[in-house]
């Protein structure tokens, strides 16, 4: 079949919105008709180089829509149906599915080679025919995307799939960080670091787990606005000066330093951003990495004398900690209540046609806490 999609054909160029083929899905496929789809700081790192991954590609990761049609053996969901799309696919059937740890589904293996799971393509060039990689079994800068079983969850048909679908990556993430890895108890606290999409997702988990001090750090005013209107007790702007930072923590927490610290900024920040908050972090406490750090960077900067003598604990976070088929259920249920705020995460929403301009805003870093496209 013919859709519209934006394809990355080369690292930093915009991306070119043109007619791509989409195959049918095969034996264990979902054909999802996206309705809409969040545009991720993710995959803004492929379109810059942070990330590898050769193109032409089809980027995004976030996205929810209407299923179309399924291929052979599908027993999850069927069509008609209305689901959220995962970047982290859950067998079901392999060791770390069954321990409780679906994010580190053995499936996950695939997840960077562009092609499905039996190693081939479904996405091609309708000028010429040549193969388009896909992203993370998703690729929802597209009007359809062919994904896996075990990437859809199906979810009510009376909820908004422009909502919904951040649950497909960044609020997920950033809530469950502060939830799943976490699991703050009420009156601990926290340093959040990095007030984008993530951030203010952890802002709420941290506020409904009942955090005595939420201390949020950016570089924007606008951004810690933000933060402070989702639940934040303190913010503080970042000015170049890491010691600054850690001092404004020690003063806010009587010189203790928080319970948890989580960076959520990763890319070229983290020089500045890792240390920020393994001093941000009390004596015992837990720094957690959640942002994407630039693929080109092996080493970080710690003090591995002190972080001994201090006991403290660096934790890497991958998709919040979430159990995918469990969790997000859990988080519809607390937007049904209103204990989560999904409606006041999403800035703007845009048409595919504006996936450029989206990109811009993510760069500026000021702009936007999630923006949608909706098809």
């Amino acid at each position: 079949m013919r859709m519209r999609a934006a394809v990355l054909y080369e690292i930093g160029k915009p991306l070119v919105v043109e007619e791509v083929e989409l195959d049918p899905p095969q034996a264990g496929e979902v054909l999802v008709k996206l309705k809409a789809t969040g545009v991720c700081h993710s995959d803004v790192h492929y379109y810059t180089g942070d990330l590898e991954r050769t193109p032409p590609v089809i980027l995004g990761h976030e996205g929810a829509g209407v299923v179309e049609a399924v291929g052979q053996g599908v027993t999850r969901v069927a069509p008609g149906d209305h689901v959220i799309m995962t970047f982290l696919p859950s067998c079901g059937k392999c060791h770390w599915c069954h321990v409780g740890e679906p994010n580190l589904c053995d499936l996950g293996a695939h997840l960077r080679t562009g092609k499905m799971l039996d190693g081939t393509a479904r996405l091609h060039r309708a000028a010429d025919g040549q193969d388009i990689g896909n992203l993370l079994f998703c690729s929802t800068y597209a009007e359809y995307s062919v994904t896996p079983e075990a990437s859809v969850l199906k979810v009510p048909d009376y909820l908004p799939l422009e909502r919904l679908c951040l649950l497909g990556c960044g609020f997920t993430t950033g809530f469950g960080a502060a939830t799943n890895a976490a699991q703050l108890r009420p009156g601990e606290t926290v340093t959040i670091i990095g007030a984008g999409g993530l951030g203010l997702a952890a802002v709420q988990g941290a506020r409904l787990q009942g955090a005595g001090k939420i201390i949020v750090v950016d570089v924007h005013e606008e951004k810690l606005a933000m933060a402070k209107k989702f639940g934040a007790t303190h913010t503080i702007q970042y000015r170049r000066n890491v010691d600054e930072v850690v001092k404004e923590v020690m003063d806010i927490t009587w010189g203790l330093g928080t319970d948890y610290s989580m960076e959520f900024v990763g890319a070229d920040q983290t020089d500045e951003t890792i240390p920020m908050a393994y001093g941000a972090a009390r004596k015992g406490g837990t720094i957690l990495m959640v942002g994407v750090g630039k693929q080109s960077k092996k080493t970080m900067k710690l003090d591995p004398v002190m972080f001994s003598m201090w006991r403290k604990r660096l934790q890497g976070v991958l998709f919040g900690d979430s159990q995918f088929l469990t969790d997000i259920p859990r988080f519809i249920q607390l937007y049904e209540q209103g204990q989560i705020d999904l409606d006041g995460m999403v800035t703007q929403e845009y048409g595919l046609d504006d996936i450029n301009t989206c990109f811009d805003n993510v760069l500026a870093g000021n702009k936007v806490a999630r923006q949608v496209i909706r098809f």
